[in-house]
């Protein structure tokens, strides 16, 4: 996916900026490094599953059951602020450019179930899952489209943030109790548009939209009974739509 979004970009970027070097340019030049900084929010949302191995404690049932409470959604909305740095050419009234960004995200959201076994009626089980993350940063191709004072884009990349996973089982049937905290640095691809406004030959005002899929992230984890030994799987992806407003300064003089 990451590839055909380069793949995509770098070949929209070709075919329109050929064109557009016969065309007069706008009053507004918006080539040239610059750097910004933003304000808004992220919906974050992540997919987290728990599964039980087929070892000497779960039968059959266990494990559908515990399939089935294992597999949750986690939602947040939470503020967000960052700073976004590139450069880019204008070729009439076409811009293409490459920028970075880094913005907070603030996600700690956990989900909690208790169960009684459908395999035992007298014993019931907790499992609670817990997913964080606190930044993501990207690097993105940008392609606009430039009228005067205004200027539109897209945008498409990779993206990276460090996504938690923590989770904990516990039963009172034979005092089984698991617990896995893993955290790790994914990778994933992000698409998205915005606009600009030029209030002179330096500042902008800017907004846009980002949309960011990660990669899941795995964990595993033995399950301790005074019965016989298990496992457990467990995983969680992450998606976040970010909106985001701002101002930009565009180093015209270099």
């Amino acid at each position: 996916m990451r590839g055909i979004v380069f793949g995509f970009v770098v070949a929209l970027a070709g075919v329109i900026s050929g064109g557009a070097l016969a065309q007069p340019a706008p009053a507004k030049d918006w080539s040239g490094l610059y750097v910004g900084g933003l304000l808004g929010g992220t919906d974050n949302q992540s997919q987290v599953k728990t599964t039980a191995g087929s070892g000497a404690y779960f039968n059959a049932t266990d494990e559908a059951q515990i399939g089935r409470a294992g597999d949750n959604d986690l939602s947040q909305w939470r503020p967000s602020g960052g700073l976004v740095g590139g450069y880019g050419k204008q070729f009439g009234k076409v811009l293409v450019g490459i920028e970075v960004s880094a913005n907070t995200l603030f996600l700690d959201e956990d989900h909690s179930v208790t169960q009684t076994y459908q395999s035992l009626t007298t014993a019931q089980f907790t499992l609670k899952q817990s997913v964080s993350a606190d930044w993501m940063a990207t690097v993105r191709p940008r392609l606009g489209w430039a009228e005067d004072s205004w200027l539109a884009y897209v945008t498409g990349g990779l993206a990276v943030t460090r996504l938690k996973l923590d989770t904990t089982f516990t039963d009172n049937a034979f005092s089984a109790n698991s617990h896995s905290s893993d955290a790790k640095t994914v990778t994933g691809w992000s698409l998205g548009l915005g606009g600009e406004y030029a209030l002179n030959q330096d500042w902008s005002l800017r907004g846009d939209y980002l949309y960011t899929r990660f990669d899941k992230i795995k964990s595993s984890a033995g399950v301790t009974t005074t019965s016989g030994p298990d496992s457990m799987n467990h995983t969680a992806n992450l998606d976040v739509h970010a909106v985001m407003i701002g101002v930009v300064y565009r180093f015209s003089g270099l």
